[in-house]
């Protein structure tokens, strides 16, 4: 079971990469506000408990994915590819729950907005 810490880490990246799809945003200052954002904890920790099958390691796997599109972002500004990051993240957690996207946080609202389903990553 991965802990809710590991969780909130992929939470508040998800969300703060959405967030630099859309605008110029201060990465880091965004991230820690979702890091210490009430709301975020707690599904970070309804997570943790809701989707035991995942593992430390899987959970660990998709902050490191996660980390990468922030470090793609860093280095090749905005367009498309930002929106393919994301989707890649997302579609790789669609996968590990059996073909269907985890219902965490407002993940399938920015599946949507992202048009994920039409990525190929």
């Amino acid at each position: 079971m991965a802990s809710p810490g590991t969780w909130l880490e992929v939470l508040a990246w998800v969300k703060t990469l959405f967030e630099a799809t859309k605008a110029t945003i201060d990465l880091r200052e965004t991230y820690e506000h979702y890091r210490h954002d009430r709301e975020t904890i707690r599904e970070s920790e309804r997570v943790s408990v809701v989707f035991s099958t995942f593992s430390e390691e899987e959970v660990r796997a998709l902050v490191e994915r996660v980390q990468g599109c922030r470090d793609r972002f860093i280095l090749q500004g905005g367009g498309a590819e930002r929106a393919k990051c994301i989707c890649s993240v997302l579609n790789e957690a669609k996968a590990g729950n059996g073909g269907d996207l985890p219902f965490i946080d407002d993940w399938e609202n920015i599946y949507r907005q992202l048009n994920c389903a039409s990525v190929n990553t």
